[in-house]
C-alpha cells in the first residue's frame, strides 16, 4: 500500500481513523495549517452553547483544555471577557495559537496528568477531546470529584450518526455521556443539520 502524503492527509490520519486511536497530535498540527477548521468553526452551535453556559452561571475563570489553534478561547474572551488559559498537548499548536492571538495565554500540558496545577479556575472545559481522552476519563473525573468540588465541567463534544467506530464501549451520544459523567447535570444542547454526519453537543456540571 502506497504511503498517504502529507497533503493528502486529513486529521483522521493523524488522531483516529479506521477506529483506531493515534494521536499524533504534533504531526497534525505541523503538516495542516487548519485541522479542525477552527478559524471558520462552520458548525457553531456547540461552541454558542458553551458560551451562553459561560454567561448563564457567571464563570469567571476558564481552563480550556484542547484549545488548539486559540480560536475558541479568543472567541469566548470576545464574547464574556473571560481570557481563558488555553492549553494542549502540541507545542506546535501552543506556539501557533500563541502567534494568532497574543493577548490571551496559552501553555503546553496534558489535561490527563498536569490538572491538579489548575484548581484555581472556576471552570474546567474540555474543548472537544473526549474521545482522545478516553483511558484516562475516570481517573480525571476521580481527581476532579477530589480537587475541583463545587467548581464546574464544561464539555463541548462531538457525537456521531451510526458512524461511530471509535469509543463505542464508553458512550455513542450525547444521553449517554450524560449518564457516564458523575455529576451534576446543570444543562446541555445538542444540534446538528441534516447534511452533517456529526451531532455537536455541549453539556456544563457541577462537580460534586
Amino acid at each position: 500500500m502506497s504511503e498517504v502524503k502529507s497533503e493528502d492527509r486529513t486529521y483522521h490520519d493523524y488522531v483516529i481513523k479506521d477506529g483506531e486511536f493515534i494521536g499524533d497530535f504534533e504531526n497534525l498540527y505541523r503538516d495542516i495549517d487548519d485541522p479542525w477548521r477552527q478559524s471558520s468553526q462552520p458548525n457553531k452551535y456547540a461552541r454558542i452553547a458553551g458560551i451562553t453556559h459561560l454567561k448563564n452561571f457567571q464563570i469567571k475563570s476558564v481552563l480550556e483544555c484542547g484549545s488548539g489553534l486559540g480560536y475558541y478561547a479568543n472567541w469566548i474572551h470576545k464574547e464574556t471577557g473571560i481570557a481563558p488559559l488555553g492549553i494542549d498537548i502540541s507545542k506546535e499548536a501552543i506556539v501557533k495559537a500563541q502567534k494568532l492571538f497574543p493577548n490571551l495565554r496559552f501553555r503546553v500540558s496534558d489535561v490527563t496528568t498536569d490538572l491538579l496545577k489548575y484548581k484555581q479556575f472556576d471552570c474546567i472545559l474540555f474543548s472537544e477531546i473526549v474521545w482522545y481522552i478516553l483511558p484516562d476519563l475516570n481517573s480525571i473525573f476521580e481527581l476532579l470529584t477530589k480537587e475541583f468540588k463545587g467548581k464546574y465541567l464544561l464539555v463541548n463534544q462531538v457525537f456521531y450518526k451510526g458512524t461511530q467506530q471509535y469509543g463505542n464501549e464508553f458512550f455513542t451520544n450525547l444521553s449517554e455521556f450524560i449518564e457516564y459523567v458523575p455529576f451534576t447535570l446543570l444543562g446541555a444542547s445538542e444540534s446538528t443539520m441534516s447534511e452533517d454526519i456529526t451531532i455537536e453537543t455541549s453539556s456544563i456540571y457541577r462537580i460534586d
